[in-house]
């Protein structure tokens, strides 16, 4: 626990892209947090930054891709993957019509 207060600052560059709940999002920020945060903790943050709450969003069934530095992560198992600093966490909502 004192780590997580304490610990070193952890920079995540965040995308979310699209329909979470009933409300589309389109949020490119940072994401600051101490110790060693783990993909659950980054989404949490995220979605305060954004206004939106992903994590009632995946409870709920939503079926987001989620992208951890490129690599395609699978949830929830890896909700607990830890996450370096200067990671880059991506969440996109599949997208119907054409």
């Amino acid at each position: 626990m004192l780590k997580a207060l304490f610990g070193p600052k952890v920079t995540v560059k965040v995308r979310i892209l699209g329909l979470v709940g009933d409300r589309m999002v389109h949020f490119d920020g940072q994401i600051c947090l101490r110790g060693t945060p783990d993909v659950h903790q980054v989404l949490r943050a995220a979605g305060r930054a954004a206004g939106v709450d992903l994590l009632a969003a995946l409870d709920a069934g939503a079926e987001p891709s989620i992208m951890l530095s490129g690599e395609r992560l699978d949830l929830p198992a890896d909700l607990t993957r830890p996450v370096p600093d200067g990671a880059q966490i991506a969440w996109l909502m599949p997208m119907a019509g054409g």
